[in-house]
């Protein structure tokens, strides 16, 4: 009776034996394969969470496009066909209202613009304003050259002018470094981090008449 019991602890001890060997040859083989690959799929998961992904490409120009509170600082050069100086930039946007300032080139004053809707006021450096609701031809008397100030509001944040049809190409990471929008033919050389945007730290602006080249040194965003 006890040999029997003994016998009968003794086969069910090899066979346990035999299905841990089989469960142990599986392991090595396909399964743990498997649960290897699960592991680094957990892994892998967890690395994904440090970093944020980022935002659709259409998604990021969006949220450029909805800013209303911005300021630039940086350096400006103008060439025309007769002509070509470079001053210091000073630009201010608000959901209603732009103010620029540039410095430098008119005598070494300040020449001071301001656009409300279609309303623009210059006041140039001797002192002496000017208000128009004809803001290219403003621009143009003032300044000497044709600048289209609207769609360099869209412009220097790297973005097209919405109302206007024009050509893109995108990079891999989707910012904009060539645009055609009517007469004017841009090419976006370099971007920066700016919190959570990337926007122009330089680019250059060809149009029939002028060639603009902005440097921005310091961008501010205040929503």
């Amino acid at each position: 009776m006890v040999r029997g019991v003994h016998e009968g602890f003794e086969l069910l001890s090899n066979a346990a034996l035999a299905a841990r060997g089989g469960f142990l040859s599986r392991l090595r083989s396909g399964s743990l394969a498997q649960c290897g690959g699960f592991l680094l799929l957990m892994v892998m998961s967890g690395c994904a969470t440090v970093q944020r992904p980022p935002l659709p490409f259409e998604d990021a120009r969006a949220r450029v496009v909805a800013l209303t509170h911005w300021q630039l600082e940086g350096r400006i050069a103008v060439q025309t066909s007769s002509d070509a100086f470079q001053a210091r930039l000073f630009w201010e946007h608000e959901k209603r209202q732009d103010r620029v300032r540039v410095s430098g080139p008119f005598s070494q004053g300040v020449l001071s613009i301001v656009v409300q809707d279609d309303l623009a006021l210059i006041r140039d450096t001797s002192g002496e304003t000017r208000v128009s609701r004809d803001i290219p031809s403003l621009l143009r008397k003032e300044l000497g050259v044709a600048v289209p100030l609207s769609s360099l509001r869209y412009w220097v944040l790297g973005v097209a002018e919405p109302s206007v049809p024009g050509q893109t190409r995108y990079d891999a990471f989707g910012q904009l470094r060539q645009l055609r929008q009517g007469e004017w033919a841009l090419d976006f050389e370099r971007y920066v981090r700016v919190g959570d945007f990337v926007l122009p730290e330089k680019l250059s602006v060809k149009g029939r008449e002028v060639k603009l080249k902005l440097v921005v040194e310091d961008w501010a965003i205040l929503r």
